[in-house]
């Protein structure tokens, strides 16, 4: 897993194994010591079940930290915080946050266009865009809180959250990224909506970035009952509910609405002001309760079976993926038959 082999390594090993085995092969192999291209696509119709696949590279530290004793720590640490503030157990209380970047250059969708065209071109406002941070938090009753959005400038102007869903708060820094300060404006926001108190505790849930867990921080969520639960390092991917079922959606939807505004503003770049209007488009189409009360479900509703279902789920994509191959391959060849 995660170690694959390429066409040309596999036409190499073949090449070694035919002649290991004093199996006869074409003088062309021996010239260039590997098996040829011809071998190759006949081995890959042969085999339905293997395809050539281009990975999405994955760190070590992703690949390792992963495990069932990782998922079992967090998930023990959470039966033990619902336990010691049983009012926290209701799904009105348990939030979730999480960060995302969204740029004044969208990703351009799929578009239309005149078959055997050597070039498409997307219009997008730059070649890299300027990035505003997006900090959402989410209920496992499927509400979500006014966003928090991160502008690259060194002050906040109110203009700059014209259109984003009301309530939402605006935040200043040079980088555009979350900072230990600004998440302490971030959790002020969290306990205005939430009325987070002593009579009224809440457990939020987010990872162990560095601007999350200052002193500060910790000591203003322990003076308003915020009861902070971090995931394990390198997990948030495939633990987080926003990371899992929301952030895809509402980037989707937010390309989409950049790709309208470019459409209805021909030669006119995008700015950081226009990331709003798009943003608050994008928002409320993605942040449905159906999509973060499914995040919640898939991650954090079954504990003892959390790691083992999302291997499942990995292998049944897997395994789809390849079925849909071969089932086009199937069709293709009924095709060339008749």
């Amino acid at each position: 897993m995660a170690y694959g082999i390429s066409t040309k390594e596999c036409r190499k090993l073949a090449f070694e194994m035919a002649i290991r085995n004093n199996i006869k092969v074409p003088d062309s192999w021996h010239v260039c010591k590997s098996a040829g291209v011809e071998w190759m696509r006949y081995f890959l119709k042969r085999r339905r079940n293997i395809s050539i696949r281009q990975p999405e590279a994955c760190s070590l530290s992703r690949l390792t930290s992963f495990n069932p004793y990782n998922v079992g720590l967090f998930f023990d640490n959470l039966e033990s915080v619902l336990r010691r503030i049983p009012q926290v157990a209701d799904g009105n209380r348990i939030f979730n946050l999480d960060e995302s970047g969204v740029t004044t250059a969208q990703k351009p969708r799929k578009i239309l266009a005149e078959k055997g065209s050597k070039q498409v071109n997307q219009c997008t406002s730059a070649e890299r865009g300027a990035l505003v941070t997006i900090c959402s938090i989410v209920s496992a009753a499927g509400t979500y809180l006014p966003p928090a959005l991160v502008f690259p400038r060194k002050y906040f102007k109110a203009h700059m959250l014209a259109g984003v869903p009301a309530g939402s708060l605006g935040l200043a820094n040079t980088s555009g990224w979350m900072t230990s300060d600004l998440f302490i404006q971030v959790l002020d926001h969290f306990i205005k909506f939430t009325n987070s108190c002593s009579e009224n505790p809440t457990l939020l849930i987010y990872d162990n970035h560095e601007s999350h867990i200052s002193l500060a921080t910790v000591e203003k969520a322990r003076k308003f009952r915020v009861n902070i639960l971090t995931l394990p390092p390198h997990c948030s991917h495939r633990m987080q509910p926003l990371d899992v079922s929301v952030f895809g959606p509402f980037k989707s939807y937010y390309n989409a609405a950049v790709d309208s505004w470019m459409l209805r503003n021909p030669g006119i770049p995008m700015t950081i002001y226009q990331v709003a209007q798009c943003l608050g488009e994008a928002h409320p189409k993605a942040f449905t309760p159906a999509n973060i009360i499914a995040g919640f479900k898939r991650n954090l509703e079954s504990p003892s079976t959390s790691f083992q279902a999302r291997k499942n789920d990995d292998l049944n994509k897997e395994t789809n993926k390849t079925n849909l191959k071969c089932d086009s391959t199937d069709n293709t060849e009924k095709t060339d038959d008749k």
